[in-house]
């Protein structure tokens, strides 16, 4: 729904308007929604259990059957650790336009094979931006043991 949103308040394509308004002056030039079939080069490969609840001693497989034929408004779009730190860094600096506070922004997601979490201005100045490529919750576990670590309070 967002992305529809996105596409009838603005009459741009979704991805042309992300590209204009967030990645372009954030400077994330190795961030977007690339198509499964066309990802560029040293993109990492996910590995999977293939359930959240899986013990363990299951065998890692690669989710590349899971990858959604290219990413969306809902998740499964493509990043890296600069350019997510160009992202809170642009916003600080109030580069995007209307985009929130570094302050307030906190992600974490993922799906099979993959987990991220980012979050911006947390105690002592620092921003924590932590990439996984296995199952939930493993970098959400690392970047909650790091925000203790700070001394940020949920």
């Amino acid at each position: 729904m967002l992305g529809l949103l996105i596409e009838r308040l603005s009459g741009e394509d979704y991805y042309d308007y992300v590209r204009r308004h967030i990645y372009e002056p954030a400077g994330m030039t190795r961030t977007a929604s690339w198509t499964v079939d066309s990802l560029p080069a040293n993109t990492a490969i996910g590995y999977t259990r293939g359930a959240q609840d899986a013990p363990p001693s299951t065998p890692l497989g690669r989710n590349s059957a899971l990858l959604p034929g290219r990413g969306s408004s809902a998740g499964g779009g493509y990043s890296t650790a600069h350019d997510l730190l160009r992202l809170i860094n642009a916003l600080r600096a109030n580069k995007i336009p209307a985009g929130p506070s570094a302050g307030a922004v906190g992600i974490a997601g993922g799906a099979p094979g993959l987990n991220a979490a980012m979050e911006g201005d947390l105690p002592g100045g620092y921003d924590v931006i932590v990439l996984a490529n296995l199952d939930p919750p493993a970098a959400e576990r690392v970047a909650r043991s790091v925000r203790g670590l700070l001394g940020a309070r949920d």
